[in-house]
């Protein structure tokens, strides 16, 4: 049943060796639930090759014909012509954001570049995040990582998933950084944490994902039990992904 509020979901998937099924699915769930833009990326192995990454390119692109999506282009900075990979995605081929998963730390020098090029066109980054106790691989960034290449590119927003994988680690580290907005996707957030977020950023740098092909009603679940104000609803569902990618307020919803 589509809900009655205007819904866009700021981070989602395609996985390469099941994109069909995916694109099918998202939207199916945009139809239910009265989704009206899903930005996708399209992900393949923890550390993939140039072709690797032009395949999922080339999968994630062939969604933006719809109206339904708009996309990350998947870059692994630590490639040769990783810049080339960006411009082309964002010139040619449509994306309207970067994608950084885990094949590299997103503080390293081989990033400045890519989010050069992204202040300069204000196209957000979207950075996968996560604080784990074991199990964390070797390009997973943390906030802590985030922290310092925003500091370092104050012109270019960051888009700092998953709450950082840890809001009681990530979130105080990114709090004083405008340029630095966080999404709730994913199933390791938790109920109280979409509050903990208001109490530290407040409502304008919190932006609704699901991480789908995962689960959608997770992440609207967190909204409906937050006890948000109509107007904060309004902002973290649609709103801030408007601002956030093009640059629109709340005039335009």
């Amino acid at each position: 049943m589509p809900m009655n509020e205007p819904l866009i979901d700021a981070h989602a998937h395609i996985w390469r060796a099941s994109a069909q099924a995916d694109a099918a699915l998202l939207r199916r769930a945009a139809e239910r639930y009265g989704i009206s833009r899903i930005y996708v990326s399209c992900l393949g192995s923890h550390r993939p090759g140039p072709q690797e990454i032009d395949e999922c390119n080339r999968l994630a692109a062939g969604l933006l014909s719809d109206p339904l999506f708009g996309g990350y282009v998947t870059v692994a900075p630590e490639q040769p012509g990783a810049l080339d990979v960006l411009r082309r995605g964002v010139e040619t081929q449509g994306f309207r954001g970067l994608k950084l998963w885990v094949s590299c730390l997103c503080d390293e020098p081989d990033c400045d570049p890519l989010y050069d090029y992204c202040g300069k066109w204000g196209l957000p980054v979207l950075v996968h995040t996560f604080a784990k106790t074991v199990g964390q691989l070797p390009g997973e960034s943390t906030a802590v990582h985030l922290r310092r290449a925003a500091l370092r590119h104050p012109e270019t927003n960051f888009l700092m998933a998953h709450l950082g994988g840890n809001c009681y680690h990530g979130l105080p580290l990114v709090t004083d950084l405008p340029n630095v907005w966080t999404d709730f996707s994913g199933s390791g957030c938790r109920m109280d944490d979409l509050p903990y977020a208001l109490d530290l950023l407040g409502p304008d740098r919190i932006v609704f994902g699901t991480d789908m092909p995962g689960s959608f009603a997770m992440s609207y679940g967190q909204v409906l039990s937050a006890g948000l104000k109509p107007e904060d609803r309004r902002k973290i569902l649609s709103g801030n992904a408007r601002r956030l990618f093009e640059g629109r307020g709340e005039d335009a919803l």
